[in-house]
């Protein structure tokens, strides 16, 4: 093959839009080893790219629908170089003043710490065991539930107008959280009850417990599994408020409800279940959860108001006519 055949072929449409994934791939590659050095989980990624751009029409299909989850992948991790510098002072006495002024009268003491008194009173009983394993499973579960809900929509039921208002009511939710974390970062329970309220420039130790009680997990397990994936993985410790982990869960159960008009309240355990972890492992102050729910609100009336009817629906319904068969493919197919 000469040069000039291997320059027609590229410049075909069929072909053209690997090359930009390829020089997208490439960028992200030089941007990130600028900021924080290429790891394993960086050139896994780039491979599930490279393998879906060597795949037929639906692969092409899947790498543009789920984009939004790659975006949201890089944001997050491009946190871990930018995130120290850019951010302004760290929160740590006023959420958890917020905390105190919602529950502080009637329970005399936050929900996290309550809950931490009524785990050390249980010290290493059978309940504690079974209540951190509970916990850390729902809590953890929040990296693949939206997926495979997701492959649901996408690919087992073909929902691509569900799909794409949930992918995108999540995409809206990201960018929102990630610009409050910027904006707003705040301390999570764990510090607070840690280290008080000193600030976290002057505690250089205090990844050390970033994982909260999942620690304790670890210890059942016989290894550093949370501990290395809150420690090593997580690219903002002070990323509390709005609360993900209470956001995604009700996105989840309302997506689930739309769709399969299951048992609502059977759907609404599972964020309850989710929350509960979250302030009973000392991840987050029950006010994170209830921002975290608010805008949920706000990116699901975003999606369903303005984006999806006034571009994803028109995009969705172009892509559906160019993969009909001509009419008289789809005549034949009657006759036969």
């Amino acid at each position: 093959m000469t040069w000039k055949d291997l320059r027609h072929r590229l410049q075909h449409p069929d072909h053209k839009w690997k090359i930009y994934v390829l020089l997208g791939v490439a960028a992200y590659f030089v941007a990130i080893n600028q900021i924080i050095k290429i790891r394993p989980d960086h050139i896994f990624l780039a491979l599930v790219i490279f393998s879906f751009v060597l795949g037929k029409q639906r692969a092409r299909r899947f790498l543009i629908d789920w984009l939004p989850f790659v975006l949201f992948w890089i944001g997050y991790d491009m946190m871990r170089g930018v995130a120290d510098s850019v951010r302004g002072t760290i929160h740590v006495v006023q959420p958890y003043r917020w905390e105190l002024a919602l529950f502080g009268n009637f329970l005399g003491d936050i929900p996290p710490f309550l809950l931490q008194g009524a785990r050390e009173a249980v010290e290493s009983g059978w309940l504690r065991k079974l209540l951190d394993l509970l916990a850390a499973n729902f809590y953890t579960a929040h990296f693949a539930l939206p997926l495979l809900l997701g492959w649901v929509f996408w690919h087992t039921t073909n929902d691509r107008p569900m799909f794409y208002q949930f992918v995108y009511t999540l995409l809206i939710l990201d960018v929102l959280a990630l610009a409050t974390f910027m904006i707003y970062p705040a301390a999570p329970p764990w510090y607070v009850y840690n280290y008080g309220f000193v600030p976290p420039e002057t505690n250089a130790g205090f990844w050390s417990i970033s994982a909260g009680n999942l620690v304790d997990v670890d210890h059942l397990l016989g290894f550093k599994f949370f501990t290395t994936l809150w420690d090593s993985f997580n690219a903002n410790h002070f990323a509390a408020i709005p609360s993900l982990h209470g956001a995604y869960p009700v996105v989840l159960s309302w997506f689930a409800y739309k769709k399969f008009r299951w048992n609502f309240f059977l759907l609404s355990l599972y964020p309850a279940a989710v929350w509960f972890s979250a302030v009973y492992l000392n991840h987050h102050y029950v006010i994170d959860l209830i921002i975290g729910g608010l805008y949920v609100i706000v990116a699901y009336l975003i999606t369903t108001k303005f984006l999806y009817p006034r571009l994803f629906a028109r995009f969705i319904e172009s892509a559906a006519a160019s993969d009909s068969p001509p009419a008289n493919v789809q005549a034949a197919r009657v006759l036969n």
